[in-house]
């Protein structure tokens, strides 16, 4: 016979042995196997050694579950699916019912379990041999037949019910009826334990009920329960949220704990942790030791290695032609903890041709992704189902999960080319959205968390990393996006992380040079507009020496230059700048290119703020035709022209206009960006000093308020547009404190106006 399942003990002898020797002394022949010596199977449930932490509400709805029906309790593998079902066990056996475990670890386990049950059922030796042998060939009628005249409540569990072919009917699915599993006739209730968790699989017969990882305070409880002097509960606790609240990994901890003590040092040996901080301590050096340490294993019993319990899945699935699912999620694992755009960032051409993977001809992605799902070993979501990633279908794996496969021997030594798949992912995922375009943000803020992994694993890896060419490329345009989306500290940390792979590229090439570009823009963003225009002036010098004068790059920092020339008084300087850059992107890219317009918006600023509004407000509306013809009414460019034109009325005195043309742009970037996005509180001070303008004080101050507080959290007390907003704020209040008093400068030269830096 082949061995129990490692959650069960490998011996079990019942009172009823007897009868279990008389099913196993029949000799059947199945599958090629004599079944061994009596007294080796036992189909009684065994009993709990620690209370049932996080799980009552599922053991209470299957103990009220009614009588004739079934119920899935499924979950990855270590998620306590067993335990929930010996916890059901004991309390129905309290109540009178009768209760019979199965094993369908594997088919040899689970044939020799049911000849078990049937004899206790009644069947007999010689009914029993027709069945099974083939003569008769209906063992599963007659095990349901026997059931049906049972007057008794009884619940029937079959646990560790992962390979469903098992419980199937010849060339038949469970969910027919006609195999092992089938509706129970009353007064009995059928309980399966599975990995798989696909509802279409089980048929529309069976409800399901999935376990998650336990609650915080029912991880820390189970800790406690094993390791009771390993420390205070915030040790427990702490030590519950790095082992990712998983029932197997906290039981193995705790048991291992619970012994540590008790076990003297050896010489030349790392020292076992005893207590939770220690053994918290040491999982960053030791995972796997620690998590696969035979001291969490009482010596008379035998079991696989803790982290080894995806693998059982894994090879189930290799057996079901489904081999690739393997090295997938060895692929997913190498990712971020966000979840992960899979259909847009795994790269199918590089797969087919990796040496990890040799997907076949026709090989379908989507198929291994599901099979994944059905056995809990990631978690999808479809667009919609999370209001934060609408638009693409995601996978997530547990944190642990992917922290122990990467930790794998066999994976170590492929983890170089497991990061080139990322970084090539990434990059194609890259090639298809716009940073610029807040209908892409969504990818960008996935793809920037696992670009931010990515870089760590390749730093912390021993082989060589990915091309450091391809995760610039994606690094660059995470930049852009978190720039254009007002995160300005997570650009500023995406630059930083960048600089580290940029630094094997040549310093004088252009994705060096870009990135110290994308640096300059990030200082003007902090107000730091010296230093930007001191590292545009030497990038200049740069490019000016390597690139032809009418390169887009070479055009893009001088118009920048220009940007931070105006934010610094130098009119003239910027205004000659910008003409410049006019005339090359006009001639390069094109009169309507996107970035040409920007250059455009930027000399129509120049004019207002010379006091040449007619010119001004002819320009603005001249590139608002064309950026709502290229990009639509809504697109942040176009808001920013919108923007403008407001400013332009209010400069000329149509206040009323100015403020209905404000608040309709304001509607629009709140929507659009957010209400905490530097642009849309650009548009609320600009309200807000039309209000002033036109006498309403109060509607004024709450807005500069509003304004203020946003500024303060997104860029801190000491920038300028936090203390433009201050001063504007204080005038206000001098206004409403003495009417009479003359009003101060406008506050308003270029923060809330025209502006823009552009691209």
């Amino acid at each position: 016979m082949s061995a129990p399942h490692s959650e069960q003990p490998s011996i079990w002898i019942g009172s009823d042995r007897d009868t279990y020797a008389a099913a196993n002394n029949l000799h059947v022949h199945h599958g090629g196997e004599n079944f061994g010596p009596a007294g080796q199977v036992s189909i009684a449930p065994r009993q709990l050694a620690y209370p049932v932490r996080g799980r009552q509400g599922v053991v209470d709805a299957l103990l009220t579950a009614p009588c004739g029906t079934v119920h899935v309790v499924c979950g990855t593998g270590g998620s306590g699916k067993t335990t929930v079902a010996l916890a059901v066990a004991a309390q129905a056996r309290a109540r009178g019912a009768e209760v019979w475990q199965l094993s369908a670890v594997d088919a040899a386990t689970f044939d020799a379990h049911l000849r078990a049950l049937a004899v206790r059922l009644g069947v007999g030796v010689e009914r029993l041999r027709l069945a099974w042998s083939g003569s008769s060939g209906d063992a599963p009628d007659l095990v349901w037949e026997a059931l049906e005249r049972r007057v008794r409540p009884w619940l029937l569990i079959v646990d560790n019910a992962d390979d469903l072919t098992i419980l199937a009917g010849p060339d038949g699915h469970v969910e027919d009826g006609n195999g092992w599993i089938r509706r129970p006739p009353a007064p009995g209730r059928l309980l399966i334990t599975s990995r798989n968790q696909n509802h279409e699989a089980w048929g529309s017969g069976a409800t399901l009920h999935t376990l998650d990882v336990l609650s915080r305070g029912a991880a820390t409880e189970l800790l406690l329960d094993r390791a009771p002097r390993a420390g205070p509960g915030v040790q427990a606790a702490a030590l519950a949220d790095r082992l990712g609240h998983l029932p197997l990994l906290l039981h193995h901890a705790g048991l291992y704990l619970s012994r540590a003590d008790r076990n003297p040092s050896w010489p030349d040996a790392p020292r076992c942790p005893g207590t939770f901080g220690a053994y918290h301590l040491a999982l960053d050096d030791r995972l796997h030791e620690l998590l696969d340490s035979p001291t969490a294993r009482p010596s008379h019993l035998h079991g696989p290695r803790a982290t080894a319990t995806w693998e059982v899945t894994l090879d189930l699935l290799a057996g079901q032609r489904l081999g690739h699912t393997r090295p997938l999620l060895r692929l997913l694992a190498h990712f971020g903890d966000a979840p992960i755009p899979y259909t847009e960032v795994l790269p199918c051409a590089a797969l087919r041709g990796s040496p990890l993977f040799r997907l076949p001809a026709g090989a379908d992605l989507q198929q291994a992704v599901n099979a994944l799902a059905d056995y809990a070993l990631v978690t999808t979501r479809a667009p919609g189902s999370d209001a934060h990633r609408r638009g693409h279908h995601t996978v997530t794996l547990h944190p642990l999960v992917a922290e122990v496969t990467r930790q794998l021997d066999d994976v170590r030594r492929d983890r170089g080319e497991y990061l080139a798949l990322v970084a090539r992912g990434l990059r194609d995922g890259a090639a298809r959205h716009d940073p610029r375009n807040p209908s892409d943000w969504p990818f960008w803020d996935l793809a920037t968390a696992h670009l931010h992994s990515l870089i760590q694993q390749a730093q912390d890896a021993e082989e060589s990393g990915p091309d450091a060419e391809t995760v610039m490329v994606v690094a660059l345009a995470c930049i852009e996006y978190a720039r254009d989306a007002g995160l300005y500290d997570l650009a500023e940390v995406t630059a930083e992380r960048a600089a580290a792979v940029c630094a094997s590229l040549p310093a004088d090439g252009r994705t060096a040079l870009r990135l110290r570009r994308e640096r300059a823009q990030l200082a003007c963003l902090a107000g730091d507009f010296t230093a930007a225009a001191s590292e545009y002036r030497a990038l200049l010098g740069i490019q000016r020496r390597t690139l032809p004068g009418t390169d887009p790059q070479l055009l893009e920092t001088q118009h920048f230059l220009a940007h931070v020339l105006n934010l610094l008084g130098d009119l003239d300087g910027a205004q000659a700048a910008y003409r410049a850059v006019l005339a090359g992107r006009s001639r390069v890219l094109g009169a309507g290119h996107i970035d040409t317009l920007w250059t455009r918006h930027n000399l129509a600023w120049i004019a207002g703020q010379r006091g040449d509004l007619a010119a001004a407000e002819a320009e603005y509306r001249a590139v608002l035709a064309e950026r709502s013809r290229l990009l639509g009414r809504d697109h942040p460019h176009t808001l920013y022209t919108r923007h403008a034109l407001a400013w332009v009325l209010a400069r000329r005195g149509d206040l009323t206009a100015a403020e209905a043309e404000y608040r309709a742009v304001l509607a629009d970037r709140s929507r659009l960006l957010g209400r905490d996005h530097p642009h849309t509180l650009h548009t609320r001070h600009a309200r807000a000093w039309v209000l002033g303008r036109r006498g309403d004080l109060t509607a004024a101050e709450t807005e500069y308020r509003a304004v203020l507080d946003g500024q303060v959290r997104l860029l801190g007390e000491a920038h300028p547009h936090t203390l433009s907003t201050a001063r504007a704020l204080d005038e206000l209040r001098h206004r409403a404190e003495s009417p009479s008093a003359t009003e101060a400068a406008d506050e308003d030269p270029y923060w809330w106006g025209a502006g823009g830096g552009g691209s």
